[in-house]
């Protein structure tokens, strides 16, 4: 009895919940009608188009610029055809090499680096260093004036001069190392075969004169590739086995006569020295004995004067003190004189 009354309660309840769902469910159906839809729509079409607006926007303004940095160089194309070139500002060789190449007469040499500004999806920008490049040889055999022969590296420092150039005859830093490769040998070689192989070691001023007019043959040889050598330098010198015993005894004997030559020099600096210094010993000798006699002469004339001033007050006593003053120098206990008696010189003893 008790279960069969609390049935009918459990059903009044699920009913109830039941038709709050449906009304709440025609609640909303009335509320989300087919316009709201076509609302919902247009405004998501709206915010799409707009999205894809700004984006083309975004990608027209970014293909509008292009930066170019202090250490870059760049080349500037419209469909394909090089129309200008940005360098650094103190390039003056890219105009040079511009009006060398009559395809380049009509590309512009800009030397504003930054920000700048093209044509969308029409001009095309190529960048490349700016920075020196290094370029190493494979070692190369030499023979030098005095057909020494010798096995050298060299190494060379270069850059990009003309950007638009070196992407028409090279386009890649791999390339331009082997031209200068190719041309470097035959210059340097040529050079280094007009000097002796003691200039080739020992004088770094021939050899670097021999490496500077290196240098302006390579430019003008490399003009037309758009790079321009700033330094090339001899790193490693190896002397073949067969050539060391006579390029050691050749360095003994120059050694030999540099010493010998040193030898000469401090013999003859000492040779002139002791000249100079007997020279002065006698000038000072001289000067020496003439001052003496000077002064002797001086003291004698003045004691001669004493004694004619002393004698000239008894002429008798100064012949009689002079008298005896000859005695005394001419005659002594073994000294015999054969005189007339008459004779003035004993006159003192005659009287």
């Amino acid at each position: 009895m008790n279960i069969n009354q609390g049935e009918p309660k459990q059903d009044a309840s699920q009913e109830s919940s039941t038709n709050r769902t449906r009304q709440r469910s025609r609640r909303t159906t009335r509320n989300f009608s087919p316009g709201d839809y076509q609302k919902s729509i247009k405004n998501g079409l709206r915010g799409s188009i707009g999205l894809i607006i700004v984006i083309a926007i975004l990608v027209v303004i970014s293909n509008s610029i292009f930066i170019v940095r202090e250490d870059e160089v760049a080349t500037v194309r419209e469909f394909g055809e090089i129309k200008s070139i940005i360098v650094d500002a103190t390039n003056s060789q890219a105009q040079i090499q511009n009006d060398l190449d009559p395809r380049f007469k009509n590309v512009k040499v800009i030397t504003q680096k930054g920000l700048h500004f093209k044509t969308p999806f029409i001009t095309t920008v190529d960048k490349d260093t700016s920075k020196l490049l290094t370029y190493i040889s494979n070692p190369a055999k030499i023979n030098t004036q005095d057909k020494i022969k010798y096995e050298i590296n060299m190494f060379a420092q270069w850059e990009i001069i003309h950007p638009g150039i070196f992407r028409t005859s090279l386009g890649s830093i791999t390339k331009a190392n082997s031209k200068i490769d190719e041309v470097a040998y035959a210059a340097v070689i040529e050079k280094i075969n007009s000097v002796s192989s003691t200039q080739f070691l020992t004088d770094k001023e021939v050899l670097a004169g021999v490496l500077d007019d290196a240098i302006v043959e390579l430019n003008a040889n490399l003009a037309t590739q758009g790079i321009m050598l700033r330094d090339i330098e001899i790193y490693r010198t190896i002397l073949p086995v067969s050539n060391i015993e006579s390029t050691y005894k050749k360095m003994i004997a120059e050694r030999e006569a540099i010493a010998q030559q040193a030898r000469s020099e401090g013999m003859e600096i000492y040779q002139n020295t002791v000249a100079d210094t007997d020279r002065q010993v006698a000038e000072i000798k001289a000067s020496a004995i003439e001052e003496s006699e000077t002064v002797k002469g001086e003291a004698d004339a003045t004691a001669l004067e004493i004694y004619a001033n002393g004698f000239s007050k008894d002429p008798e006593f100064y012949e009689f003190w002079r008298t005896l003053k000859s005695y005394e120098s001419t005659i002594d206990e073994d000294t015999t004189l054969y005189l007339d008696r008459n004779n003035d010189y004993l006159k003192y003893f005659s009287h």
